[in-house]
C-alpha cells in the first residue's frame, strides 16, 4: 500500500464517534448484536452474585439499549444513556418499562450532581470507552463513573483483550449487510487499534475510522486507582470465564473497597 493510499485509509476525527454512531449504517453493520446475548450476559451476572440484589442501575454508553432492557428484565430500576441520539430514538421504540433514556457523553458524567452515588450498580458494555486522544477525557470518564457509584455498587467494565486483537487481527476483509458492501481495514499503531470503514451509502462514499486505545487490564488498574476503585473480579468473555491471555474480552468488576 502506497503512503498516499495509506493516508486516506487511516485518516479519522478525534471526535469521529459522533457521525459513524448516529449513522444508520453503523447499526446495519452492527445489526448482529441480538437482545439474546445481552440477556444471557446479564443473567451469567446475576448468577454470579457479582452485582447484588436489583435496586438501581445506570448503564453508560447504551447504544439501542439491549443491556438495559436486560437489567429491566432482572428488576433493576434502570437509567441508560448513549451520545447517539439515533441509538436513544431506536431504545425508545422498543418496550421500556423500568427505564429512562437521556442523550449523554460518558465524559460529563461527573456534572450529573443528581446522580452523585446513586446506582448500585453501573455498567459499561461493549468497549463504550477509550475512544479519547487526550488523558484528560479518558480520566474525566472514570471520574464520571466514580461519582455515580454507590459505595456499596459494582460498575461492570467490559472492554477488549488486547492480547486476543493483536493475535487475531484480520487486516482487511469485506462484509456484505444487506445491499451495502462495506470495505474493512485494521491495524495497531501507535498505541491504538483502528478499523477503516468505507462503503457506498445512498449514492454517496462514506468512511469512517473507529479508533480505541490498546488498555489493558493494568491501564484500567491505574485509573480505577486515582478514584479509590480497585478490581474485584476479571471475566474473559460473556460467558464469564476465567480470564486468559487468549480470551476474547476484558470484563471487570469493579467496586470501591471495604472499610
Amino acid at each position: 500500500m502506497n503512503g498516499e493510499m495509506q493516508e486516506d485509509v487511516w485518516k479519522t476525527e478525534d471526535e469521529w464517534f459522533r457521525p459513524w454512531f448516529n449513522s444508520p449504517a453503523y447499526h446495519l453493520l452492527y445489526g448482529h448484536r441480538s437482545e439474546e446475548e445481552a440477556q444471557r450476559l446479564v443473567a451469567s451476572l446475576m448468577a454470579s452474585g457479582a452485582v447484588g440484589t436489583p435496586l438501581r442501575a445506570l448503564d453508560a454508553g447504551c447504544g439501542s439499549g439491549r443491556h438495559a432492557r436486560a437489567l429491566a428484565k432482572h428488576g433493576w430500576e434502570v437509567d441508560a444513556f448513549d451520545l447517539s441520539p439515533e441509538s436513544i430514538q431506536q431504545a425508545h421504540a422498543q418496550p421500556r418499562d423500568s427505564i429512562q433514556y437521556h442523550v449523554k457523553d460518558l465524559r460529563n458524567l461527573r456534572e450529573e450532581t443528581s446522580w452523585q452515588g446513586q446506582f448500585h450498580l453501573v455498567t459499561n458494555f461493549f468497549t463504550s470507552m477509550g475512544y479519547f486522544r487526550d488523558p484528560a477525557d479518558q480520566e474525566a470518564v472514570v471520574k464520571g463513573l466514580a461519582n455515580v457509584l454507590h459505595s456499596d455498587g459494582t460498575l461492570i467494565l467490559d472492554y477488549l483483550n488486547v492480547d486476543h486483537v493483536t493475535k487475531n487481527l484480520v487486516p482487511k476483509e469485506t462484509m456484505v449487510c444487506g445491499e451495502t458492501t462495506f470495505d474493512i481495514h485494521r491495524r495497531i499503531h501507535n498505541g491504538w487499534i483502528e478499523k477503516s470503514i468505507r462503503f457506498e451509502w445512498e449514492g454517496r462514499h462514506e468512511h469512517h475510522v473507529e479508533r480505541v486505545q490498546a488498555l489493558n487490564q493494568d491501564d484500567f488498574e491505574v485509573l480505577l486507582r486515582k478514584e479509590g476503585l480497585e478490581v474485584v473480579h476479571v471475566w474473559g468473555d460473556y460467558e464469564l470465564n476465567k480470564w486468559t491471555p487468549n480470551s476474547s474480552r476484558c470484563l471487570m468488576a469493579v467496586r470501591f473497597p471495604k472499610s
